[in-house]
């Protein structure tokens, strides 16, 4: 095992102390936190850090802000669900951004008895809602392209921009409740043809019949028929890969890294999410506390910065009222070491409840890094040596 030390470029964001160090058995890591924490741009820096350490690496995301889809080029031409490479200090970083439809497509195309069965699938207006609005499909589907790259094994690390869940629990229960779904033996037995999913749903009743056409058409008739008979022929398929996403999850090539805020609430919810982390299997290689402020302004004193505004007010030739800034100032220094000393009890929680666990601090930048230069200089500190 050979080591492979950086030293991070100058303007890179201090982690305060504790820094990542996922271990060489890796294989997919997810990144796993609320939405609006930057949990997009801790997967990217983790990854472009570990391409331009010598991992063949690709990032999966699920929908890049504008200035990281610019830094990482997928805002171009190519449709979601492309690879595209990223170059940086002679390195290549492939990036994905999570096509829901696409993904399943595949599993579907794959896993039909025919190419023409497929196809038909693929098209049937039924199948499309299904794809867009079952629950999990999104989480089901962020893990089905990992496990799906990784099958494939052109890459030495896949990491994960989990979905932005309101609940982040929904994305560890993604594979068992499409497997639900899969298993139900009403969704079975209605799968085995259309005509006797037709008949049991009393759909050859002429009555009824002409009650559904009435209200979603004959076409909807003929399209229900023909999914749940085509259908059928996947369900086995959707079920095995549940399965077999459960078992990447916990498998000791899988660890996660948490990203969330340093907020009171936040810490909150990150010490009930690593409890469930743990308690399922997985490894937990970090804690990334994300815009963290923990520097406050020095204050010289009332008295000081009223002279300070008086005297700035005289040589401009303004008439404004002195005390009234100074004490409007005095409160956003106050509201500032609030923060400051909230991120602290956060990050000292956090340590303290999870001793052996990284937790690393990222000062806040604004803006975000908005060019791959800015996101390595990010990610060097993160995570500044790779071990290999």
């Amino acid at each position: 095992m050979t080591m492979t030390p950086s030293t991070p470029p100058s303007g890179s964001t201090p982690s305060g102390g504790a820094v990542v160090d996922l271990a060489p058995t890796r294989r997919v890591e997810l990144v796993v936190g609320p939405g609006g924490v930057g949990k997009t741009t801790v997967a990217a820096a983790l990854a472009l850090r570990a391409a331009v350490a010598g991992r063949r690496t690709v990032v999966v995301t699920i929908d890049p802000s504008r200035r990281l889809a610019q830094a990482l080029g997928v805002d171009g031409d190519k449709p979601a669900g492309t690879i595209v490479q990223v170059e940086h200090a002679g390195a290549i970083l492939d990036c994905l951004v999570l096509d829901t439809q696409r993904t399943f497509d595949t599993i579907v195309r794959t896993h039909s008895p025919s190419a023409q069965a497929g196809e038909a699938m693929l098209a049937n207006p039924i199948y499309r809602a299904m794809v867009r609005y079952l629950g999990g499909a999104l989480e089901y589907a962020a893990i089905a392209q990992v496990h799906m790259l990784a099958a494939a094994g052109q890459h030495d690390l896949i990491v994960l921009d989990t979905p932005p869940t309101a609940n982040a629990i929904e994305f560890l229960e993604a594979p068992a409740q499409i497997s639900e779904v899969a298993n139900n033996p009403a969704a079975k037995f209605l799968s085995q043809s259309g005509g006797i999913g037709m008949r049991f749903l009393g759909l050859g009743s002429g009555l009824m019949l002409k009650a559904l056409e009435a209200i979603g058409g004959g076409a909807f008739i003929g399209d229900l028929g023909r999914f749940l008979g085509d259908f059928g022929q996947v369900l086995g398929e959707f079920q095995r890969r549940a399965g077999a996403l459960a078992g990447l999850l916990t498998s000791p090539s899988t660890g996660v890294v948490l990203t969330t805020s340093a907020t009171d609430f936040s810490v909150r919810e990150a010490l009930a999410f690593l409890a469930v982390l743990a308690q399922r299997g997985l490894r937990i290689d970090a804690v990334v506390l994300n815009r963290f402020d923990s520097q406050v302004p020095r204050w010289p004193g009332d008295a000081a910065v009223e002279a300070a505004l008086g005297a700035a007010a005289t040589r401009e030739g303004m008439t404004v009222d002195v005390k009234a800034i100074a004490l409007r100032m005095a409160q956003l220094r106050g509201a500032v070491e609030r923060q400051a000393n909230s991120a602290q009890r956060g990050a000292t929680e956090l340590r303290a409840r999870w001793p052996t666990t990284p937790v690393c601090t990222v000062a806040r930048m604004d803006p975000p890094p908005t060019s791959v230069d800015e996101l390595y200089a990010l990610a060097s500190a993160l995570w500044p040596t790779v071990r290999r």
